[in-house]
């Protein structure tokens, strides 16, 4: 099992592929699997995907996991595996992470590109989060997986596709779940971001926002706050898709990242 200790934790990473690195940020509880359907697109890259601390088979340390914190895990991860130049995609969490490790300005850094994410914990995501939070309290992991399914799927996939609101569908999603105490530190960390859009104005790589239409949870008016605080982005709204735009719109999805980064690799 390829694996690494950095940062004061231990990481899982699968490496595949060959041409420029193109790095994967997972969603706040997913592993490396959920970039699945997106792999037969990415051939032509050396694809470098890694479960962040507490997810998949990463380790699960102790405290609050921060958007900070998970930047400084991906830092050394790419510096212990000698990855001098790349392109980063990062899916919801994922993509806050990305925003603050792109503030950085690393030097390997040629493109970014934000999927289905937020610059800015307001209001509103507090009370969503934080409605996970309880639930995952009150009704542990599958309890949290009931309350957040509306929130996740656009509505035009979850009526095609019933099914995902299924006691079937929730036990396999209960199996790939991050353990309890995970999923706690994994809420607590996000739940400490403030507003990263003073800092995106330094962001000088060529960045791509992708939002999703019927995205609930980050709906597409926070992926034009980033694009406006990033000089020279470009921001796209997938038609017809909620937060899972990897599963919900992989063929679309597919052909705006070959666009993009065809361009720069």
């Amino acid at each position: 099992m390829p694996e690494v200790t950095v940062n004061g934790t231990k990481l899982y990473y699968e490496l595949e592929g060959s041409g420029p690195v193109l790095v994967l940020a997972n969603g706040i509880f997913q592993r490396v699997e959920a970039w699945e359907p997106l792999m037969p697109h990415l051939e032509g890259y050396r694809v470098l995907r890694y479960d962040m601390r507490g997810q998949g088979r990463s380790a699960v340390p102790e405290g609050a996991y921060t958007p900070e914190l998970h930047a400084g895990d991906l830092e050394a991860l790419l510096a212990a595996l000698g990855l001098e130049r790349y392109h980063l995609l990062g899916l919801s969490n994922g993509g806050v992470v990305a925003q603050v490790f792109a503030a950085r300005r690393p030097e390997g850094l040629q493109s970014l590109t934000l999927l289905c994410t937020t610059p800015r914990l307001d209001p509103l995501i507090r009370a969503k989060v934080e409605g996970w939070r309880l639930a995952l309290e009150w009704g542990g992991t599958r309890g949290r997986l009931r309350v957040a399914l509306p929130w996740i799927w656009g509505r035009a996939y979850l009526e095609a596709h019933p099914e995902l609101d299924s006691p079937p569908s929730l036990e396999q999603m209960f199996a790939a779940a991050p353990t309890e105490e995970a999923q706690r530190n994994l809420i607590a960390g996000f739940l400490t971001l403030g507003d990263l859009r003073p800092g995106l104005a330094g962001v000088k790589v060529p960045t791509l926002v992708v939002s999703g239409e019927e995205d609930l949870l980050f709906p597409p008016r926070y992926g034009q706050e980033i694009a406006e605080a990033i000089p020279g982005a470009r921001h796209h709204v997938l038609s017809a898709v909620g937060h899972v735009a990897v599963l919900e719109d992989t063929p679309g999805l597919a052909r705006l990242l070959h666009e993009f980064l065809e361009v720069r690799a």
